[in-house]
């Protein structure tokens, strides 16, 4: 799977995950910038699990 392909991929799966989550619900905004270092983390956990997925490199 090409770089381009996982981020974008990620960046779903991410968008998913804190849509589930609700985390993105009303935050004040003094905990915008915590809740962008989450949603980054969250994110780049999300690339790392693409990046390594045997089964996905083989589709991808």
């Amino acid at each position: 799977m090409n770089e381009s392909t996982a981020k974008e991929l990620a960046h779903e799966l991410a968008m998913e995950y804190v849509r589930e989550k609700n985390m993105l619900s009303n935050p004040l905004l003094d905990n915008i910038p915590n809740v962008v270092d989450k949603f980054a983390e969250i994110n780049k956990r999300f690339y790392d699990a693409v990046m390594d997925n045997e089964i996905l490199k083989d589709l991808y």
